[in-house]
């Protein structure tokens, strides 16, 4: 590693090794904001610094919502001008019309499919986007108050597998945002200001402002964001011992993948399965066939619990209904999981 690049660039390889994105197309999603106007720099620091070899090529993209009138067209010119300053490819589109309607779901809807596009039109094997060590404690708590499990209490991951040739990459969870603040200090590099992240209006925004200074308070540090780090680092590791047992489960159980969103898993070796190592299995099978898992939570997966161990004990079919149109069947010793379309209910 480069010692003599700033402290941002260290800590993003050492949570993303040059060796994973040398010489390949990633597209970096820059919403003007600070975060991603950092990890844009850092990024493109490290490529001009030699510290990725190869054909390394970043290409910036921008999609536009429309959701703030004047200021977000402005976000969009402070992005393209940045792009060229830097000799940076940029990718920019906004929407047909402001998109009010549908809130946070169908931003990062259209957000996700924006970044998939353009990554496939320039044949990128990453998408990297800005997320921090700030963000993965806030994701954690949000996760914790809304009673999830270990997988929600892991955060956010540095690398995620979105297709069998595209990635996602979230490059700066070591880093926090003080230190990102400092960073663009350093250069004089200007960034936008989106006033809705202020807004009380968001969970997110309240944890920040509100539960985190009172946690603080309370305990009496303010090293608690740390601290939470580092816990949510820990669970990260043991959850990633579950996935690969789970992924090891699933490469050895004979499945039928079908082209129709059906699959059926042979239920051998169900019964001696522990059930947060099935529960990763099914999480991942939902994440291979690209059903929605947004309205999953865990009182969803303990009812799967509770559903499987009862079609394991009884001769006659059972069936149970999932959100997003996910239907379990197990008959005959097969476990069948199938997704029906609107057109066919």
């Amino acid at each position: 590693m480069n010692r003599s690049l700033p402290r941002v660039c260290q800590a993003i390889l050492e949570s993303w090794p040059a060796d994973r994105w040398c010489g390949k197309a990633v597209v970096v999603a820059l919403s003007g904001g600070p975060d991603s106007v950092a990890m844009l720099r850092a990024l493109d620091e490290i490529v001009k610094s030699q510290a990725v070899s190869g054909q390394t090529r970043l290409i910036v993209a921008h999609l536009n919502h429309r959701l703030r009138g004047a200021q977000s067209d402005q976000d969009e010119a402070f992005v393209k001008d940045l792009a060229q300053s830097l000799g940076l490819e940029a990718v920019l589109e906004a929407a047909p019309e402001p998109m009010h309607q549908g809130g946070e779901s169908r931003w990062r809807k259209a957000r996700s499919k924006f970044l998939r596009h353009t990554a496939h039109r320039f044949d990128a094997r990453w998408i990297a986007t800005g997320a921090t060590a700030d963000d993965q404690v806030e994701t954690m708590l949000h996760h914790l108050l809304r009673g999830t499990g270990p997988a929600g209490l892991a955060g956010i991951r540095t690398e995620r597998v979105l297709d069998d040739h595209l990635w996602l990459a979230h490059p700066m969870l070591g880093v926090w945002k003080s230190e990102l603040l400092e960073y663009l200090s350093s250069l004089g590099q200007s960034y936008r200001i989106d006033e809705s992240n202020l807004s009380d209006r968001f969970t997110r925004n309240r944890i920040r402002k509100e539960c985190l200074p009172y946690l603080e308070r309370f305990v009496g540090s303010d090293r608690l964001k740390e601290r939470l780090w580092t816990a949510g680092e820990l669970i990260r590791q043991e959850h990633d011992v579950i996935e690969g047992m789970a992924k090891e489960w699933l490469d050895s159980a004979a499945i039928d993948w079908g082209l129709d969103s059906l699959q059926i898993v042979a239920s051998k070796g169900l019964d001696r399965l522990a059930w947060p190592v099935l529960q990763c299995a099914l999480v991942r099978i939902w994440h291979r066939m690209g059903w929605p898992l947004g309205d999953v939570g865990q009182p969803h997966w303990n009812r799967v619990r509770k559903w499987i161990e009862k079609a394991l004990k009884t001769p006659h079919p059972q069936r149970m209904q999932m959100p997003g149109r996910i239907e379990l069947r197990f008959r005959r010793g097969q476990l069948q999981i199938r997704r029906f379309d609107a057109s066919s209910e």
